[in-house]
């Protein structure tokens, strides 16, 4: 395996299809017109491809001033700053701002400045359940942006900008208060009330993507808050089995191409034998390491439609890899392989 292969190939479509982009976070040129999630987009992958000690400080004063103008969910703002980013997205770029902490100071108290903390407007304020939309209850990957999306916030807050939380914000108490949200046997989400309409959902859904990878991509985004924080899964032998099964039945991706679907299966497997002491298989093995061969043949020529938002999702499968099979070394940053969520508590 060529070590520095990987990297190269991803800088070299990095800087073919964003090459604006990733010269305003590198060289400190001109801030381009995209959004917030491709911002934190570049941040991540530059995070996973060992590039983040590179970023220009001019990048980040101008990324700080420029969130300043946009409005936050669960963030009061003493002027009207338009449309709110959703839940999924804050995660996201609070997640952005805990890797470029890595490196760069005080930059919660900078964008958050002039804001004030409304738990209300994203939980339940007595029982602390992320609220969200109840239309999309049988949709499980939907309902987790807000169901893990909420605590993630809380975390990054707590451990980033205590001093903005009122007492009665703890993300634990709000990662426990998802839990009767989780079946016990299944270890996956039940939003839902009918089993009927469940059953119509999964029927629709299944014309074009896969229910059962659409529940593991949805129960993904609290494994990645329970990883977080330390906390056994419910059901960990149910996702243990699952996510293996998921992983082996689905090649090379997990669709056509590789994206954050895939790094959702591999962590929760990768994970999951983490908190029973179960070796991976030696069918699991091959498959990581397959996952990583087909990873680093898919960057060698990439296609003109695969978007900014899938890179950091299969640079972060290819570290999955690298973490489950225990190597010391990751062709993705040329370094030790990176835990994304212990280092951002989310993707």
């Amino acid at each position: 395996m060529d070590m520095k292969t990987l990297k190269a190939d991803s800088l070299a479509h990095l800087s073919k299809h964003h090459g604006r982009l990733l010269n305003f976070w590198i060289e400190g040129h001109e801030r381009p017109d995209v959004s917030i999630e491709n911002h934190c987009d570049m941040v991540y992958s530059l995070f996973l491809l060992g590039e983040l000690q590179n970023i220009s400080g001019a990048a980040v004063d101008s990324f700080c001033g420029h969130v300043q103008t946009v409005a936050l969910p669960g963030w009061d703002a003493q002027n009207d700053l338009g449309p709110s980013l959703s839940v999924h997205n804050c995660a996201y770029l609070f997640g952005a701002m805990n890797l470029l902490g890595l490196y760069f100071h005080n930059l919660y108290a900078r964008v958050l400045a002039g804001r004030t903390f409304n738990l209300a407007a994203i939980a339940d304020a007595d029982t602390l359940t992320p609220k969200f939309s109840a239309k999309w209850a049988h949709h499980s990957w939907r309902v987790s942006h807000w169901l893990g999306g909420v605590p993630s916030i809380l975390l990054s807050l707590e451990s980033s900008h205590s001093d903005s939380l009122p007492s009665s914000a703890s993300a634990a108490a709000c990662r426990t208060a998802v839990d009767k949200l989780i079946d016990p046997g299944t270890g996956l989400i039940r939003a839902y009330k009918s089993t009927i309409l469940q059953k119509l959902f999964r029927a629709a859904y299944g014309l074009r993507h896969s229910p059962d990878l659409g529940d593991m991509g949805g129960i993904a985004h609290i494994l990645w808050i329970d990883h977080a924080m330390g906390k056994r899964y419910v059901a960990v032998d149910s996702i243990r089995e699952e996510s293996s099964r998921l992983l082996q039945k689905n090649k090379p991706f997990m669709e056509n191409v590789p994206y954050c679907l895939d790094f959702d299966v591999i962590q929760a497997l990768r994970t999951s034998i983490q908190q029973t002491g179960t070796p991976a298989t030696a069918s699991e093995i091959k498959r990581s390491s397959d996952l990583m061969i087909s990873i680093e043949e898919f960057f060698k020529c990439t296609p003109d439609h695969f978007s900014l938002h899938k890179v950091p999702g299969a640079l972060a499968t290819h570290h999955e890899c690298s973490l489950l099979l225990g190597h010391a070394h990751s062709p993705s940053s040329n370094g030790p392989p990176l835990d994304v969520i212990l280092a951002a508590k989310w993707l």
